[in-house]
């Protein structure tokens, strides 16, 4: 099954259904289905992007819900080598978002205390990600032997 987005992005969906299936049923009943999920598979992109210092524009929701799953995701990188890839996306945030704490958190619609445990966290981050860094480049190869 294929289906289109309002942006045209063409999804594609392969599943298994007893041979006296409805097939345009059972398109129908998945279309619906992504096009509910879009934000979530917006967001997850983007989380991704910005483990890699690059950034999305929203295309399936305002650009604040968007980035507001989208911390809503890195909050939960337990590995901070990992996290601290994704600091240049929060500071690119950071700008778009607002010139404090409380613009902010009021462009997330969340509490000030709640965006400032995020603040907080890339705070903290940003002093050791070049350590981070610098360790993960001496890691060796698999296989080397000393």
């Amino acid at each position: 099954m294929q289906a289109t987005d309002q942006t045209g992005k063409i999804w594609e969906h392969r599943p298994n259904v007893p041979e006296a299936n409805d097939d345009a049923a059972t398109l129908a009943a998945w279309v619906v289905d992504l096009d509910a999920d879009l934000p979530n598979l917006e967001a997850q992109a983007e989380s991704q992007r910005a483990q890699n210092s690059l950034g999305l524009t929203a295309e399936h929701q305002t650009q604040a819900e968007l980035d507001k799953a989208t911390i809503s995701l890195l909050m939960q990188i337990q590995d901070s080598l990992e996290f601290s890839q994704t600091l240049q996306w929060f500071r690119d945030f950071e700008v778009r978002a607002g010139a404090n704490t409380n613009a902010r958190a009021a462009y997330l619609g969340v509490a000030r205390a709640d965006y400032g445990l995020v603040a907080t966290r890339y705070n903290q981050i940003t002093g050791i990600a070049t350590g981070l860094a610098n360790d993960a480049a001496r890691v060796w190869e698999i296989g080397r032997v000393w």
